[in-house]
């Protein structure tokens, strides 16, 4: 944005008329040339403008060759996710009364879109992607991967295997030599993740942990590592004494670094670890360390208390009153966050604990199979799928077992 740009942004916001600001000073159609960069202009001619205008024509050129440089801290501390310079940043660049209608528009609003997401308001940043898609100007390389980029974070913020199939492809789309994020890496691990690639999964996190090791993103790099560990969890290559060793290492640091989310998140992967091999009381002890960790009512508590739960339901671990309190709580708290997945689990719970075996398994074909082929949660068909497949053979519905096996094979 030149000095004209600027001169005519505050003519506009002031309401004057090209030949109302060059009243006594010059012509109107040198007005016009000086505000489009097309003719040169001396000093005294911009500082009358200035004055006319009520601004600092020097101190507004300098606040805006400090954009750039402003919207780049702000998008490295969103990266390194330091709260308290995103928030600085935001606050700063909501002072600059031209830059949305300068050339780092787009740059602004995408970045916006990115804090919007760190804040969980997925709507407003989808909203933003909207409005520029149906906006005329074309986007720069760089903007073009920035949008990829906020597109994929939406779909893998997403739970439903289609949306990580989107997220995917979105973010191959995008080519690092013009974008040089390799951020992007440790998003596109997770969608990997998510659709059951860990070869994939593994590679990019890898590569993602190299780059947060390099930028000393310390938060980013242990949940790097933590997620190549989820992909080695399953697999032969590594000892589990080795892999819970290698948990416990990061969860340590997590907690030295005071990086409480990924301890907790560190906490129930291992939990995880243990309730895979049965290990339920070592599962429940993790468990409820990461739900101690979480905020009441977020999605990560209402996942932890259904994982504790439900440990402690397969390990008979706790007297059935305080599991029925707990199954009572997790209802309240799903209801409250409207997630239909998380009511659907402790509706599960509380019939299985009640001993309703008809409604158990009436409420598994209707209700609960049918919702997780609809959001495609793999997980959840395979455990719940095998559940109810067993109870038609034993109840010798042998027809609705050849449709449900013929399903769970697709």
């Amino acid at each position: 944005m030149h000095t004209g740009e600027i001169i005519r942004f505050y003519r506009e916001k002031a309401g004057l008329t090209q030949s109302q600001l060059g009243e006594g000073i010059c012509t109107t159609t040198h007005v016009s040339k000086i505000e489009r960069g097309k003719t040169a202009y001396s000093d005294d001619i911009i500082s009358l403008f200035s004055e006319r205008l009520g601004i600092d024509i020097h101190h507004e050129i300098t606040s805006f060759h400090q954009v750039e440089k402003q919207l780049q801290l702000w998008h490295n501390s969103i990266i390194m996710r330091r709260m308290n310079l995103v928030e600085q940043m935001k606050s700063e660049l909501e002072k600059s009364p031209f830059l949305e209608s300068s050339k780092y528009g787009v740059y602004y609003h995408l970045l916006r879109a990115r804090y919007y997401i760190l804040h969980n308001k997925d709507d407003l940043s989808s909203n933003i992607l909207d409005s520029i898609q149906r906006g005329s100007s074309p986007l720069t390389a760089f903007e073009t991967n920035l949008f990829y980029h906020v597109q994929g974070l939406i779909y893998i913020r997403d739970t439903t295997e289609e949306n990580q199939q989107k997220a995917v492809k979105i973010f191959k789309k995008i080519d690092m030599d013009e974008y040089k994020n390799e951020e992007c890496h440790y998003h596109l691990s997770i969608a990997y993740h998510c659709i059951g690639n860990k070869v994939m999964s593994y590679f990019h996190a890898g590569k993602s942990l190299s780059y947060f090791k390099k930028t000393n993103n310390y938060s980013g790099a242990i949940k790097a590592e933590s997620l190549m560990l989820l992909q080695l969890s399953s697999e032969m290559y590594l000892e589990f004494e080795d892999l819970v060793e290698r948990y416990q290492n990061l969860i340590q640091d997590s907690d030295s670094l005071g990086y409480l989310d990924q301890k907790g998140a560190l906490l129930n992967n291992l939990g995880y670890e243990y309730y895979n091999r049965e290990e339920y009381a070592l599962a429940k002890k993790c468990f409820k360390e990461a739900l101690n960790l979480a905020e009441k009512g977020s999605m990560p508590y209402l996942r932890r208390l259904c994982n504790y739960t439900d440990a402690c339901i397969e390990g008979n671990l706790v007297h059935s009153k305080l599991i029925k309190k707990h199954i009572q709580h997790g209802l309240s708290e799903s209801k409250s966050a409207n997630s239909t997945l998380f009511i659907i689990l402790f509706e599960l719970f509380s019939l299985r604990m009640d001993n309703k075996s008809d409604g158990y398994f009436s409420y598994l074909e209707n209700k609960a199979l049918p919702y997780f082929f609809e959001t495609k949660n793999v997980l959840l068909i395979e455990r719940f799928g095998k559940v109810l497949y067993e109870y038609y053979v034993e109840s010798e519905e042998f027809k609705k077992a050849v449709q449900l096996s013929n399903l769970l094979m697709r």
